[in-house]
């Protein structure tokens, strides 16, 4: 409702074919669930501030938040008591544990049934954005960056919104549009040479996999974005139309509003308040085991912020940039254009929002020195969703021309969307080349995985073949040889001569392998684990096949 109905469709289709988000949706990794965070808070604010009575996915939430909340802790007040008694009885344990889940279920029923009934469950909202901050903090500590943009972006809306409908504003608008359109050609034409050196580089370049296909096509992509924003601008001369509307103003004066007054006031203040302490407390403290863990909180923050100007830095100013381009071309482009059409329309306050929410998060991961590539999905959230309200500001449009290049942005922006999304994920994911793909583990460590396989049936012990792990760097071995009881990893040498498999680390350890190892073992091979880390296997000369090698051939082997 607030990006159009297309405008919601397109955001929707880049969110589910960003390369970046189906990449890092797949691994065991936080990122995720911290934009699913802020994307919460901005949702439960804004159905909050419509008054909106809380739905069943509201109250969903709030059941699973309050069972996360208590249950761990039930269960261990079971064991607590259990404990106090000097009894080790199962079954006065798990009736202990049943009997506080029932409560537990008792009492959660009681306060979401006295949450629907306060203000028809409106403060559900509240209460789940208050949660929702509080857990982005306990998942990452680059909350307080996301949060302060979302904050400097309310401010920035309330500050522009007078400006770009004021009378001096309206007075001079085209030839403002005008003069920044021809700045900002300046600055293209100025760089574009490097620009698109660049760019052929890396999709044509020698010694880079050749993507023709991606390459013309984010070039013809920029030129339809390009002749869209001319004809907007040819459009503003005549008038700034626009068919969407937005249903509520998101004001503070409404924010404070659905807040009420009185008590009311009061007591939605102390329950906010009360579900941040108890969130941060529960969750810092380990669900009331590490009591030091609230007082260290701080210190997280801490090393962050010393580690974010010494490590990961080697990428610049324009790390974003670039690997945007590579992976995520559709998505800057296209959220360019709706940051500039929210701008200067000046109309809807969420479109302002969040393009000053995504591309304020750009500018502010940019200028920090430390860049990893996964924390860049931070932004293209909301840069997505400002990029549907491109498509629909132009495929709404009552021009002919506008629609048609509206169609073919979209259609460009997500045929390039998913066939980035497809080569990363399943063509090229341990391609250091593809932005996301940052010391993941290499597919030749499968050929690692098999070759123990091989050697522990050809010894006759199966799982129970013993593999010495003496590596540091390892994973993720732990996981793939899970099934070998004797799998050992010890991370630094160890005396062995009957055991059936040695994995060391190439070079690092070469030296020592030979000289502890030569006299009960052959070289197998090596295997790439990750950048910069190759495993070397050593077989037991007793089930080695004939073609292996003596140890000290592990010298010719250079680690790339």
């Amino acid at each position: 409702r607030y990006l159009g109905k297309i405008g919601a469709l397109s955001a929707a289709t880049f969110l589910a074919i960003s390369p970046g988000m189906v990449y890092i949706s797949r691994y065991f990794i936080h990122e995720i669930f911290f934009v699913f965070l802020g994307l919460a808070v901005v949702s439960s604010i804004v159905f909050f501030i419509e008054k909106r009575k809380a739905g069943p996915f509201a109250i969903a939430w709030m059941v699973l938040l309050l069972l996360v909340c208590f249950l761990p802790s039930a269960l261990s007040l079971a064991a607590a008591m259990l404990s106090a008694l000097n009894s080790t009885s199962e079954i006065a344990l798990w009736s202990f544990r049943i009997g506080f889940v029932v409560v537990e279920l008792v009492l959660i029923y009681m306060v979401v049934k006295m949450l629907r009934e306060w203000n028809d469950g409106r403060p559900v909202y509240l209460l789940l954005a208050s949660a929702s901050v509080a857990l982005m903090f306990a998942t990452k500590e680059t909350a307080f960056i996301t949060l302060g943009t979302m904050l400097i972006a309310c401010f920035c809306v309330w500050l522009w919104r007078p400006i770009a409908n004021g009378e001096l504003f309206q007075k001079y608008r085209n030839h403002l549009i005008v003069g920044a359109t021809v700045l900002f050609a300046l600055i293209v034409a100025v760089t574009a040479k490097s620009a698109f050196a660049w760019l052929y580089e890396n999709f044509l370049g020698e010694g880079k996999v050749y993507e023709p296909f991606a390459f013309y096509t984010i070039l013809v992509l920029l030129a339809f974005a390009a002749l869209s924003w001319i004809l907007l601008v040819i459009l503003f001369r005549t008038e700034n139309e626009s068919q969407l509307a937005e249903p509520t103003d998101l004001t503070v004066q409404n924010f404070r509003a659905g807040i009420g007054t009185g008590a009311d006031r009061w007591l939605a203040f102390a329950a906010v308040a009360a579900v941040f302490v108890y969130i941060i407390v529960l969750f810092f403290s380990s669900f009331f085991t590490y009591a030091e863990g609230v007082q260290k909180a701080i210190s997280a923050y801490a090393f962050w912020t010393s580690t974010g100007n010494r490590d990961h830095t080697q990428n610049g100013w324009l790390g974003y940039v670039k690997w945007g381009f590579k992976v995520e071309a559709p998505l800057l482009i296209i959220g360019g254009i709706g940051a500039a059409i929210a701008l200067v329309k000046g109309k809807h306050r969420f479109a302002i929002f969040t393009a000053l929410w995504g591309w304020g998060l750009f500018a502010a991961y940019s200028i920090i020195p430390y860049k990893t590539p996964w924390l860049a999905i931070s932004f293209y959230l909301p840069i997505a969703l400002i990029a549907g309200y491109a498509i629909n500001e132009l495929i709404a449009s009552r021009r002919a021309a506008l629609k048609t290049a509206g169609v073919a942005v979209a259609m460009l922006g997500s045929v390039i969307l998913a066939y980035q999304t497809y080569q990363l994920n399943f063509v090229r994911y341990d391609d250091e080349e593809m932005a996301y793909v940052y010391a993941h583990t290499k597919r030749e460590t499968l050929n690692l995985v098999e070759r123990i396989e091989y050697y522990a049936a050809k010894s006759g012990e199966g799982s129970e073949a013993a593999v010495e792990i003496v590596s540091p760097d390892y994973w993720p071995l732990t996981w793939y040889l899970n099934n070998y009881k004797q799998a050992i990893f010890h991370g630094t040498f160890t005396d062995a001569n009957a055991s059936e498999m040695i994995v060391a680390k190439k070079t690092d350890q070469d030296a020592e392998v030979i000289r502890r190892y030569s006299a009960h073992y052959k070289f197998d091979g090596v295997y790439p684990l990750r950048p910069g880390v190759d495993l070397v296997l050593l077989v037991n000369k007793s089930i080695a096949d004939r073609d292996a090698q003596d140890l000290y051939n592990i010298l010719e082997y250079q680690s790339k």
